[in-house]
Parts: structure tokens; sequence; C-alpha cells
């Protein structure tokens, strides 16, 4: 069986399809399997809750680790019939790993002689992770924030807030487009892409004079990157570009 991080990216890109497709009684019976079990889905969205969490303090960081490691491995294990059976229904589909989880399933996993190093690794990761900056760059117009929040909306899990929305015909071309693009033409373009955008980045620093949008630029161009190949991210970059 998959781990819980790929199930949860699985699960992830059958929900954007279908809401690409227009298929709502799939999103809804979906979730509505999700939350059927409470262990499960208290574990999914803890998953979602690490990905964007911040530490500054290292030693806090440190701890909060500590912390969840035999947390992470009780539910994994409450849940592993259900998480079985879910995949079994999700069947098969290409996803692109996610660091962040792939290091929680790593943690999740019972302790063992054998998985030493590679535990050591992902705690190194995770803390990492943890104490990297982030933030949403406030140099793009109000216009290309309200589109990033309605786009992180679709991809990252709020379907049933989005039922009574639409999305206009370019927002509609511009999902459709993401959510075409395979994982090889995905990571292509997203670090050429990356590329361009950090270097125009890298120059504006240089000439800003204003210090104030100086930290700005510096912050977003930081997380610029750092971003790890999605199409969430691709997305963002795309409209950085725009607005630088």
């Amino acid at each position: 069986m998959n781990t819980f991080g790929t199930l949860k990216v699985k699960i992830l890109s059958k929900l954007v399809e279908a809401y690409a497709l227009g298929r709502k009684e799939e999103i809804k019976d979906t979730l509505k399997l999700m939350k059927e079990n409470k262990e499960f889905l208290n574990l999914y969205l803890f998953y979602e809750e690490i990905e964007n969490k911040n530490i500054d303090d290292k030693n806090h960081a440190e701890l909060f680790i500590e912390e969840i490691i035999p947390l992470l491995q009780k539910h994994s294990v409450g849940i592993d019939k259900f998480c079985k059976q879910l995949d079994k229904k999700i069947g098969s589909v290409n996803v692109l790993e996610n660091e962040v989880y792939s290091n929680l399933d790593i943690l999740s996993e019972v302790n063992s002689l054998k998985s030493i190093d590679k535990k050591i690794i992902a705690r190194k990761g995770l803390l990492e992770h943890l104490m990297k900056k982030k933030s949403t760059p406030d140099i793009t117009s109000t216009k290309i924030i309200e589109n990033t929040v309605l786009l992180h909306n679709v991809l990252i899990n709020n379907f049933n807030v989005l039922y009574g929305n639409t999305l206009n015909e370019d927002e509609k071309a511009q999902l459709t487009e993401i959510l075409s693009i395979s994982d090889e033409d995905l990571k292509s373009k997203f670090t050429s892409l990356q590329e361009e955008v950090t270097t125009k980045m890298e120059k504006l620093v240089i000439e800003e004079k204003n210090n104030e949008l100086k930290d700005k630029l510096n912050l977003a161009l930081t997380e610029s990157k750092s971003m790890n190949v999605t199409k969430f991210n691709y997305y963002k970059l795309q409209q950085l570009k725009k607005g630088l």
C-alpha cells in the first residue's frame, strides 16, 4: 500500500480532477468517505497544517518534532486498515513526491535498527522545513492575490467552500492548463520559470532603494527559491512573473 502522504496526494489529485470536470458528486462522495474515519481526517489535516507551519526557534522546533513522532506512529497504526480500503478505492494515480509528507511518513513508521539513518534524515528535513519562512508575497496586484487564493482553495482541498463559487473563463482555462501538465513537463517548466523569476527578482532587489519594498522582495525571493515542484507553486510563479 502507498504511504499516508502518497495517499493524501492521490486523493487531492482525484479531487482536483473531479472539480475541474464538474464532477461534484464524486467530490462529495470522497469527502464523505474521508469523514467517516475521524483519526484519518485528523491526520490528513495535520499533514496539511505541517506543510504551512513555521517555527522560528530551533529548540522549539526540535521539541515539536519530538512530541509529534509518537502521535504520528499511533495514528498511522490506528488507520492502517481504513487507508488500505481508501487507497484501493482511489486507484492508480501518478503523483509527484511531497518531501514534507515523505518525512512525516518515515517518522510515522515503527522504530527499528534498520530505520535509524532514514529517520535522522527525515527529522533533519522536517526541522529545516519548520524553520523556513512561509509567507505569501504581496508585491502583486489585488486581482492576482484574489486569483491565487481562489486557485489555492481548488488545489489544496477546500472544495466544499467552492461549491457556490464560479470560475470565470480565464480562470477555468488556466486551471485546465495547469491540471493537464504531465509530471515530466511540470518539472521542466517549473525549473525554467523558477530560474527566470528569481533572476529577475535578484536584479530588482539590487536596484530597489526603498528598504520596506526591498525587504518584501527579499522575502518573496527566498520563498521562490525554496518552492517545491507542485502545480500550485507553478501557478504562484506565473503570477509573480506577471506582477514583477
